[in-house]
C-alpha cells in the first residue's frame, strides 16, 4: 500500500494538510488584485500552497501564470522564463496554435518561438539581447503584457513568481523595474514567494528597497496541533495502519508541528509499523527518527565539514541551549566560543546560511528538526 505521508516533493489533493485558512486568504486576495509575499522558513509548504491556490484561482475563472526563478540567472533566462510562463498560463492547451503567439507576444520587439519540451511542457523562446538596455526593455514589454491580456479578456491574471529572491541576484535594478510596472497593473495579482528568507524580507520590508509595502504578507507557520494530530491518525486510518495517540504526541513534539519534518518522519515511522505489526508507538517514533537522522546523514556532513571551528562551536551551542542570550559572557565561557565579536561573525554566517534563526533580542535556535537530532547523535 502506499505510504499516506509524503515530503520532499509537491503535495496537494488527500497529501495536502490543512492550512485551509490561508489556502482561502490567498485565493481571496488574488482574486481581488492584491499582491501577497509569503516568507516562511524553508520547507514550510510555500510552493504547495501556491500551486493549490492556483487550481482553486482557475476554477473561480482567472488565468494564472506561475514562473519558478530558482535556476534563472540570467535576464536572458528571466524572459524566456516569464514568456513560458505567461503562454501556458494564458492559452488553453487546444488553442495552442501558432496565431497565438501573434495575439499575446505580439507587442515584443522580436518574435517567439515556441518549443514542445521533451517532458511534454511547451516553451517559448525569445531572442534576447546581448545588451542590458535593450534587455531590459524587452523584459519590462514582458512584465505588461499580464495587464493588456488581463483588459482584453476581462480576466484576472494571477502573477506567481516563486523563489522570487532569485530576481536580486540576477540585477539589483529589476525590482524597481517591477515595482514600476506591476503598480500601475489594477487587472494583475502577484503573488511572490522565496525560500530564502533574510533576502526576501530584505525586499519587501527594509523601507529602503523599491518594493517595500508593495505586498501584503501572508506568513506560514507550523500547523495547528489538532489539525496535524487528525490529519496524522485520518493518513493512518485510510492506510489501515494504527497509531497510539500517543505516537501521534510523540511525533508532533519532536517535529514541532514543522509541516515537512512531521510528514518526513511519519512517512518513515508508517513504513517501519507496516513491516512489522502495523501499528505505530512511541517506540517505532523513536525508530523512525533514527532512520531519519541516518537518512540525512549524506546531507549534514558536508555542510558540517563547510563550517568553519567556531561556527561548528556556535551551532552546537545554540543546538543544545536555544534561546539564550549566546553573546553574553557565561554563555560563551560555557561554550568556549571566545570573544563576542567572533561569535557576532559566526552568528552572521550561520543566519545568512539559514541553519540557525532568530534575533540577539529573543535567542537563536536551530530550526531543522533533524539536524537537531544528527548534531546530538552525531557530534555530540
Amino acid at each position: 500500500m502506499e505510504n499516506p505521508f509524503r515530503y520532499g516533493e509537491i503535495v496537494s489533493g488527500s497529501f495536502f494538510t490543512d492550512r485551509e485558512q490561508e489556502l482561502a486568504d490567498l485565493t481571496s486576495d488574488a482574486l481581488s488584485g492584491q499582491n501577497v509575499v509569503i516568507i516562511s522558513p524553508r520547507r514550510y509548504g510555500k510552493t504547495s500552497l501556491v500551486l493549490n491556490a492556483r487550481e482553486r484561482l482557475i476554477s473561480e475563472g482567472a488565468l494564472v501564470a506561475y514562473v519558478d526563478l530558482l535556476r534563472v540567472s540570467t535576464l536572458n533566462e528571466l524572459a524566456n522564463e516569464l514568456a513560458t510562463a505567461l503562454y501556458n498560463g494564458v492559452v488553453a492547451p487546444l488553442q495552442r496554435l501558432k496565431q497565438q503567439i501573434s495575439e499575446i507576444f505580439g507587442s515584443l520587439p522580436v518574435t517567439p518561438k515556441v518549443v514542445f519540451n521533451p517532458n511534454g511542457t511547451w516553451g517559448v523562446e525569445l531572442a534576447v539581447s546581448d545588451k542590458r538596455r535593450e534587455a531590459e526593455d524587452l523584459l519590462e514589454k514582458l512584465l505588461e503584457l499580464p495587464q493588456i491580456v488581463a483588459r482584453d479578456r476581462k480576466q484576472r491574471i494571477v502573477l506567481i513568481l516563486d523563489e522570487f529572491q532569485q530576481v536580486v541576484d540576477i540585477d539589483d535594478h529589476l525590482p524597481a523595474l517591477m515595482r514600476s510596472v506591476f503598480q500601475t497593473q489594477t487587472d494583475v495579482a502577484h503573488i511572490f514567494l522565496g525560500s530564502r528568507q533574510h533576502l526576501m524580507r530584505r525586499v519587501f520590508t527594509d523601507r529602503n528597497q523599491p518594493l517595500y509595502r508593495s505586498a501584503r504578507s501572508l506568513p506560514l507557520g507550523p500547523i495547528g496541533v489538532p489539525q496535524f494530530s487528525g490529519f496524522i491518525r485520518e493518513r493512518c486510518r485510510a492506510s489501515h495502519v494504527a497509531i497510539h495517540q500517543e505516537a501521534v504526541e510523540h511525533i508532533l513534539k519532536i517535529t514541532g508541528s514543522h509541516p515537512h519534518d512531521t510528514q518526513e518522519l511519519a512517512h518513515f515511522a508508517w513504513a517501519l509499523a507496516r513491516a512489522a505489526e502495523g501499528r505505530i508507538t512511541t517506540g517505532v517514533v523513536d525508530a523512525a527518527l533514527a532512520r531519519v537522522v541516518a537518512a540525512e546523514d549524506a546531507h549534514y556532513t558536508p555542510l558540517w565539514e563547510s563550517l568553519t571551528l567556531v561556527q561548528r562551536r556556535v551551532l552546537l551551542a545554540i543546538a543544545r541551549d536555544p534561546g539564550m542570550h549566546v553573546f553574553g559572557e557565561a554563555f560563551r565561557r560555557t561554550h568556549r566560543l571566545g570573544a563576542a565579536s567572533t561569535v557576532q561573525t559566526a552568528i552572521e554566517r550561520l543566519v545568512e546560511r539559514e541553519i540557525i534563526e532568530g534575533a540577539s533580542t529573543r535567542g537563536f535556535s536551530v530550526p531543522d528538526v533533524f539536524l537537531r537530532a544528527w548534531l546530538q547523535h552525531t557530534v555530540s
